[in-house]
């Protein structure tokens, strides 16, 4: 069984750090996540990409791209820090954040993707979900979708 992670990052080319926040939410129950997904799909397919947790350290914690076991949880209450004093990003895992929509498509397509939900109440999880989105990308985090293998 897999957990889909909806995750604010900071990525600081500058440090050359990528540090995906302690906010991170749980996509849950599959049913929801499934719908949500599709939302935001029919918005622009890139809009929120998934990204194997497993592939985000570099070949050198194992021989291939990706291992079994993380040294992190998604689950955990703390940031995980990739860059200086922290893990190693792979090489998989930069390209992946390297096609990051843009600032701008993200505000096009968030906007799009909150008009959707309009009609629907604020207590709706997806309604949330999206909401969520918006105000990290406003406080100027990237947004990530990352599945962890349970």
């Amino acid at each position: 069984m897999s957990s889909l992670w909806l995750t604010p990052i900071v990525i600081d080319e500058k440090e050359q750090m990528v540090t995906l926040l302690k906010d991170r939410l749980e996509l849950r129950p599959a049913e929801i996540a499934d719908r949500f997904l599709a939302l935001l799909k029919s918005v622009h397919p890139r809009l929120l990409v998934t990204f194997k947790a497993n592939l985000m350290l570099s070949e050198e914690f194992e021989l291939a791209c990706g291992v079994d076991e993380l040294p992190f949880e998604l689950a955990s209450e703390g940031p995980v820090v990739f860059g200086q004093g922290g893990l190693e990003l792979s090489h998989c895992a930069q390209a992946y954040l390297d096609r990051l929509p843009a600032v701008k498509e993200m505000d096009d397509w968030l906007n799009i993707a909150a008009a959707k939900i309009a009609d629907t109440r604020e207590d709706d999880i997806i309604h949330q979900w999206v909401h969520t989105m918006v105000r990290w990308h406003k406080q100027g985090y990237a947004v990530t979708l990352l599945k962890e293998e349970n």
